[in-house]
């Protein structure tokens, strides 16, 4: 085989276990445990209302890593077809190697945020480029196998599929590109209300004395949270669209119980976001035209599979 020898391979079941692991690691601390996972990363933490705005971009972040894992892990599953986990793998390793070149260029040019160390970075890009080896890896053990272009996902999960991923697609497009405009639409005055940088860059934060553009100087760690948070949903929907592309009905059928299952998670979440909003009294002009769009979207998809005469049989078995 080319670049390594068979016996040096990792399996694509393999590969997308270990992916679905270290994604589930990092969710679970962005989730649960945010300010103990930024001290572990020795960054500055933050305080007030800072705080609290880092933690819900945390949020949205882990939840994508959290859709990732458990795509990783749907189909790692014996009864998915090798080729589709070869695909799997590829779109996995994808995802690590451009998070590894994101931010390793956000780095190299001066605009990592100070608030998080030099040395946290590298660890980190150790662990994605790792992982994106062995994705890769898995991939080729597969048959390297490749999106096909221009299908969209077949039979009775595929509109569902499609309209969960033109939701995400909504919030993707709006945090990646647009993240201060895109934040302060749903959150206006927010932003601009917390407070400046310090010497100690606690409450690192200020709009208008940091700025954010990738040409005057290093964003704010807030805004580089919700930036990524938004390319991982771009991720996640161009993995969900290209697997679905060589994957047959039981594909598309085992991809769209894994995004309702996430989309469920995110309306609990959407409820926490309430009481915040409560707690803080920050302004949520845009709660109830999300709620109608998320609540919409989550329940045709549950509806959809849920109302699907479909079994997946037992792993090695075709499933029906």
């Amino acid at each position: 085989r080319p670049f390594c020898c068979s016996s040096a391979m990792v399996s694509p079941s393999a590969a997308l276990r270990a992916s679905q692991w270290v994604s589930l690691g990092f969710s679970t601390g962005m989730l649960y445990f945010p300010t103990k996972m930024m001290e572990a990363y020795k960054a500055e933490t933050f305080e007030g209302d800072a705080a609290t705005l880092f933690t819900f971009a945390l949020g949205i972040f882990g939840l994508q890593l959290f859709l990732s894992s458990m795509m990783a892990a749907a189909m790692a599953r014996d009864a998915v077809p090798k080729h589709v986990q070869s695909l799997s793998c590829f779109c996995q390793g994808l995802g690590w190697l451009f998070f590894a070149l994101n931010d390793g260029a956000l780095y190299a040019r001066g605009l990592w945020p100070h608030a998080m160390p030099p040395e946290s970075l590298q660890v980190n890009l150790g662990i994605f480029v790792a992982l994106a080896a062995i994705c890769f890896s898995g991939w080729a053990e597969g048959g390297y196998e490749v999106p096909d272009m221009g299908v969209l996902p077949e039979g009775r999960p595929a509109l569902p599929l499609v309209v969960a991923c033109a939701n995400l697609l909504f919030f993707g497009v709006g945090c990646a590109f647009f993240t201060e405009a895109f934040v302060d639409l749903f959150l206006p005055g927010v932003l601009q209300s917390l407070p400046a940088p310090t010497t100690s860059a606690r409450g690192f934060f200020s709009t208008k004395e940091v700025p954010a553009g990738p040409l005057e100087g290093a964003p704010p760690l807030l805004l580089l949270i919700f930036a990524n948070a938004g390319k991982c949903i771009l991720v996640n929907i161009a993995s969900l669209l290209s697997i679905a592309s060589v994957g047959d009905e039981t594909v598309a059928y085992r991809l769209l119980r894994v995004v309702s299952l996430a989309n469920v998670f995110y309306l609990g979440m959407f409820s926490r976001e309430g009481v915040l909003a409560v707690a803080t009294g920050w302004p949520s002009p845009m709660r109830l035209s999300t709620f109608v769009q998320c609540f919409g979207t989550t329940y045709y998809c549950c509806a959809s599979f849920a109302g699907m005469p479909f079994t997946l049989l037992q792993e090695g078995r075709k499933a029906k």
